[in-house]
């Protein structure tokens, strides 16, 4: 019996199969590799930067042109308007600053200041000369003083109006004319300066006086009348010692005749 078996083909392989493994292929390598229409060419992404910067710098020029215009568009309030009143039109109007006096929407700072912005700040000229100014009073102040203190000769109280006159001869005061008001601005303010630190009094005329205070003179006194007031204040106590070293210096010297003659 010759019955031969039929050999099994072979089943072909389904199109799923291969359909599944092509897309999970593409999958895969669409993780790994990102196609480039995913991101911006170097062009695009310049373009893109250069649009970026010019829209911020456009916008902070808008900005700073708007501050500056409104900062500088409103006039100043009136030195005699009362800011504090309910009516005060401020926000029209910028406060007159100190130290200036405002008319009309403008600004006239004082004598001694300068205008700077919306501030009136203080000259720095004016101020060096009437800082050296007022060290100068002071030296002659003090000096007198302190004289007076050493031998009691010189003056102690000298009148304002004394010091007044005596600053238009110096040396300082002739960079200014006479009928700036700048020269009696520089002048008032070295008053002011020397009153802060000097003493001063009404005499019997109605008339102010200053006066050096006693602990700044004693900086005035030269070196001899400082030796001689210390010596004048120990005196009692300088006068038994030196009488003492005297006496113990004959007994040694009496001691040592009465040896060498042994």
């Amino acid at each position: 019996m010759s019955s031969s078996t039929k050999k099994k083909r072979p089943k072909p392989k389904s199109n799923s199969s291969s359909s599944s493994s092509s897309s999970s292929s593409s999958s895969w390598s669409w993780m790994t590799e990102p196609p480039q229409s995913l991101f911006p060419s170097k062009q695009d992404l310049l373009r893109l930067i250069t649009v970026v910067a010019i829209a911020s710098s456009v916008a902070l020029t808008c900005n700073y042109l708007a501050n500056f215009l409104n900062s500088t568009s409103k006039p100043f309030c009136d030195s005699n308007l009362l800011l504090d009143s309910p009516q005060s039109p401020t926000d029209s109007c910028e406060p007159c600053p100190s130290n200036g006096e405002c008319h009309q929407g403008k600004l006239e700072c004082f004598h001694g200041y300068r205008k700077h912005g919306k501030l009136c700040v203080e000259d720095g000229d004016i101020n060096e000369t009437a800082g050296r100014l007022s060290r100068w009073v002071e030296n002659r102040l003090c000096r007198a003083y302190a004289q007076f203190l050493c031998d009691g000769t010189g003056s102690i109280w000298v009148e304002e109006n004394d010091i007044w006159n005596d600053l238009e001869g110096h040396e300082l005061m002739k960079i200014f004319e006479l009928d700036n008001p700048v020269y009696l601005y520089t002048k008032k303010r070295t008053m002011e300066t020397v009153g802060r630190y000097l003493e001063s009094r009404t005499n019997s005329y109605g008339m102010k006086e200053l006066k050096c205070p006693e602990l700044l003179a004693e900086h005035y006194k030269p070196l001899s009348c400082r030796i001689h007031q210390w010596v004048s204040t120990h005196a009692l106590i300088i006068v038994p010692v030196c009488s003492l070293v005297l006496h113990s210096e004959r007994q040694t010297l009496s001691a040592l005749d009465l040896v060498s003659k042994y």
